[in-house]
């Protein structure tokens, strides 16, 4: 069916929606929810393919779409790139496509084959399935797992759904699983690491459900967005980058996934392995050291889930060609005192400049992962990578090495900590009783980190001045709040009040 484009000025957030009137969708047996596919047409009228899908609206009252018109929201517009000579469009009622028998049958527990899961990966990227489609399936693997054959057919299929680079032979990186405040350690490792003379083209989402991603914090530092060919070229003159993953076709179909487990609140860890390793093979990545936060709020709350975890992800790592060594870290509390884009960059610098003034669960945790993997490129002999990694700390070289790495990306290399923006509204807290710090709730302090304005603001943020086992008197100040506007400060200083994040106990031990 042929119709009159009118453009809407809507947007749906990521979905193709169409809007028609219920007289032209009756004649083509479209109802509220069908699949079409739309094309544009040449001016001789011929259609261009492959077209696109979308969700059908239907119009029930006057002044949306008349008959003879659909209604485009401005992803179908964007996708088809339809200009104001594009007049008419071609709709027409779609079936679903293979890959739906697939998810039904995980839906039942059965396992899929390669090509099942090829096509699923494909359809997904190709726009053929509906995101509640995508939902069910996700829905089912959080029920009945995949197996090991699956999760390597689905890492490969993720891969292969976008560009893949060949570095060479060694190319190395970190990755955490997350869960826990303030892990900027990716500012500390990567210079660290190319400082030995090691490749690691470090791929970082942003922030999504977190006050801050590693992506926002190099972010104050320099540029994060570079294409495929930028990077290339980054990589011919250092051996180091902190990229954003988000500007490359890196793995596309999972990070479609990636957003369906969020609007879930569901992350399949099968569907993670996956995830994650399709990221490193699509950067050539060939040694990895993993990042496994255990402890409350984090995906893994105790160190047996955690270990579990470990194996089935270096055993998988193994049959997709990545070497790897994993880490169970300590999720107890937030890494170093910063959180928030700003603040982290800048306690980051901090210590790359003068390693002495900390904070040590940041250099440690640092020191313990880069050590990991200079051990795994042979840089130094087993047990002793912590201690080379601090080395190279110290002596300055991870210090230089990131401020070449700030030039390359197009930052100013001899910016100082006391010149990165943060606030400018401030609040101190003070405690109100004295005692020793028991507990900080990490789930607390990424709510008041967001609701004062992370990771949009990026001087937004916290700073924790006191932290497990300190002693606090009374009227001490034991976290300060930054936001960009008195509004944003006031309410994150109400949440606070409301939500203690923390738990004192008492300096007395006994009384007798």
């Amino acid at each position: 069916m042929q119709l009159r484009k009118k453009k809407l000025g809507l947007a749906s957030g990521g979905i193709n929606i169409i809007i028609l009137d219920d007289e032209d969708a009756f004649k083509i047996n479209a109802k509220p929810g069908s699949r079409v596919r739309i094309f544009k047409k040449n001016l001789d009228g011929t259609l261009i393919e492959p077209g696109i899908i979308a969700i059908v609206d239907l119009a029930t009252g006057s002044g949306i779409v008349e008959p003879g018109e659909v209604g485009v929201y401005d992803e179908v517009k964007d996708k088809l790139a339809l200009g104001e000579d594009d007049k008419n469009i071609e709709i027409f009622l779609s079936s679903k496509p293979k890959s739906y028998a697939a998810i039904r049958k995980k839906i039942k527990g059965k396992e899929l084959s390669t090509q099942e899961i090829l096509g699923i990966v494909n359809d997904c990227v190709d726009e053929r399935l509906l995101g509640i489609e995508l939902a069910s399936f996700i829905t089912g693997v959080e029920i009945h797992g995949l197996t090991e054959n699956e999760i390597v057919d689905f890492t490969y299929a993720f891969t292969h759904s976008g560009d893949i680079l060949d570095l060479g032979p060694n190319v190395y990186d970190k990755h955490s699983t997350g869960g826990v405040p303030g892990n900027k350690i990716t500012l500390i490792i990567v210079p660290i690491i190319a400082s030995a003379g090691l490749l690691i083209p470090k791929t970082s989402t942003r922030a999504i459900t977190s006050p801050s991603g590693t992506a926002d914090s190099m972010e104050v530092l320099a540029s994060v967005s570079f294409t495929k060919e930028e990077i290339l070229n980054i990589l011919e003159s250092k051996k180091a980058g902190i990229f954003w993953a988000g500007a490359m076709k890196s793995a596309p179909a999972a990070d479609i996934f990636i957003k369906i487990e969020k609007s879930l609140n569901i992350d399949p860890l099968p569907i993670m392995i996956a995830s994650i390793l399709a990221k490193k093979l699509s950067m050539g990545v060939k040694i990895l050291t993993m990042d496994i936060p255990v402890g409350p709020g984090t995906k893994f709350p105790t160190v047996e889930i955690g270990r579990k975890f470990a194996r089935q992800f270096k055993e998988i790592a193994a049959r997709v060609g990545i070497e790897c060594t994993c880490l169970l870290t300590s999720a107890s509390q937030p890494i170093g005192h910063a959180v928030g884009p700003a603040l982290e960059a800048r306690e980051a610098l901090r210590l790359l400049i003068d390693p002495s003034v900390g904070p040590s669960s940041l250099l440690n945790k640092s020191t313990d992962l880069a050590g990991a993997l200079l051990e795994m490129a042979g840089k130094a002999p087993e047990g002793k990578g912590k201690e080379y990694a601090t080395d190279i700390l110290k002596s300055g070289k991870a210090y230089d090495e990131m401020k070449q790495l700030i030039r390359t990306q197009g930052g100013f290399p001899d910016i100082l900590p006391e010149d990165i923006t943060v606030g400018p509204y401030i609040a101190e807290m003070k405690a109100d009783i004295q005692g020793i710090i028991s507990e900080v709730n990490n789930r607390h302090i990424n709510s008041i980190a967001k609701i004062a304005g992370c990771p949009a603001s990026k001087s937004a943020g916290i700073e924790i001045e006191h932290k497990i086992g300190h002693k606090v008197q009374l009227g001490d100040t034991i976290l300060k709040i930054y936001a960009p506007t008195d509004s944003q400060l006031k309410k994150a200083v109400e949440y606070y009040n409301s939500h203690p994040v923390f738990n004192f106990a008492s300096m007395t031990i006994e009384k007798i």
